[in-house]
């Protein structure tokens, strides 16, 4: 399940989607339940695998071809999650990321596009019915931080795999939907703070100084793929290059970095409190999942 902004604006999720996403949750250090540390991407890659894995045997055994996408890990960026700043990094790595000069969408997405287009309507629908199930089979819901109802069929293979993986699916469903979606309780008070607006705004200038006109990092990552459509990769690689290290550079010398760190732990501390006990079953399940996924996956 992905972390959603559902409830934000459009410019705050935009602004601070990358930050939220590194960031939560993670270990309270005192008057907490007992919780694993934060697994790596690394890690929830492999529970990923684990989880295609296991949907694709369950869907071959209702008679169906299933593709799992492989997931794609990136290279750990190096700063507060919202703006890299590690300089040598970035000179090294760009973003770290293979695939970041590729458009969405691609084929690589949908491994089984050719085959679902090769069934007729009537077998489409048990597809769809066989891999996320129905609301005739009954519905786990859970109540969102923020208000509102999340809700998702309690058949399928998808479910299957997810019960397998996690154990007790609806307790993970309701924690998860709690973990994944704290953003908007303390992302809007962070962008809205004028220490940060202050921030942004000299990183951006100092960007504009160096040619390159961007109000936010996540301008640049939303940028890449167009500035590298149809270069080579070697000059592919040098535009991220380049401006990942401006990125840093300015994330430098205008203290955003720290400063987005330094309000996260401010606006989010209170949140993370009060929402401790789930936060912890969240890291448990998890880690339990990733033991799971270790077994079905032998490390090479």
């Amino acid at each position: 399940m992905r972390r959603t902004a559902a409830a934000l604006g459009a410019g705050t999720a935009t602004v601070l989607c990358a930050l939220a996403a590194c960031t939560a949750p993670a270990a309270e250090p005192a008057h907490r339940p007992t919780s694993p540390p934060r697994l790596t991407d690394a890690q929830l890659a492999r529970i990923e695998r684990a989880e295609g894995l296991l949907i694709q045997r369950c869907m071959a055994r209702k008679g169906f071809q299933y593709t799992p996408v492989p997931p794609s890990v990136a290279q750990p960026t190096r700063g507060s999650g919202f703006v890299l700043d590690d300089i040598a990094w970035a000179r090294a790595h760009g973003y770290g990321s293979r695939g970041l000069h590729e458009p969405r969408g691609g084929k690589r997405q949908e491994p089984d596009r050719g085959y679902l287009r090769s069934l007729s309507a009537a077998h489409r629908a048990r597809y769809s019915a066989t891999l996320s199930g129905t609301a005739s089979e009954g519905v786990l819901t859970a109540e969102l931080p923020t208000g509102g109802t999340l809700a998702t069929a309690r058949g399928g293979c998808r479910a299957r795999a997810e019960e397998e993986l996690y154990g007790d699916r609806a307790t993970w469903f309701r924690v998860s939907s709690t973990a994944m979606n704290l953003t908007p309780l303390w992302v809007p008070k962070l962008v809205e703070d004028t220490r940060f607006k202050k921030a942004l705004g000299a990183w951006s200038a100092c960007m504009r100084d160096k040619g390159h006109r961007y109000a936010d990092p996540s301008e640049i990552r939303a940028a890449l793929p167009a500035l590298a459509k149809g270069l080579g990769k070697n000059k592919a690689r040098a535009i991220e290059t380049a401006l990942a290290v401006a990125e840093a550079t300015c994330a430098r010398d205008s203290a955003l970095a720290d400063r987005a760190r330094a309000l996260k732990r401010t606006y989010f501390a209170p949140v993370r409190a009060k929402y401790r006990e789930e936060l912890a079953l969240h890291d448990r399940l998890e880690a339990a999942a990733l033991t799971r996924a270790d077994a079905l996956i032998p490390r090479s």
